[in-house]
């Protein structure tokens, strides 16, 4: 979305929260954009159920 200060400024695909991140931590996903949305929500999906201990 932006960048300030440093971080990356980022938000939703469809709208919502936005959050920063550190440059490194980003990463453009390959492939069009309903295709780079599919496999970010499986990486999200990912690393939640990691975060709460569970397994994928």
């Amino acid at each position: 979305m932006d960048h300030l200060d440093g971080d990356v400024w980022l938000r939703p695909v469809g709208g919502g929260t936005e959050w920063t991140a550190h440059p490194v931590d980003v990463q453009l996903l390959p492939g069009d954009s309903e295709q780079a949305e599919v496999l970010l929500r499986a990486r999200v999906a990912g690393a939640n159920a990691r975060s709460r201990g569970e397994l994928l």
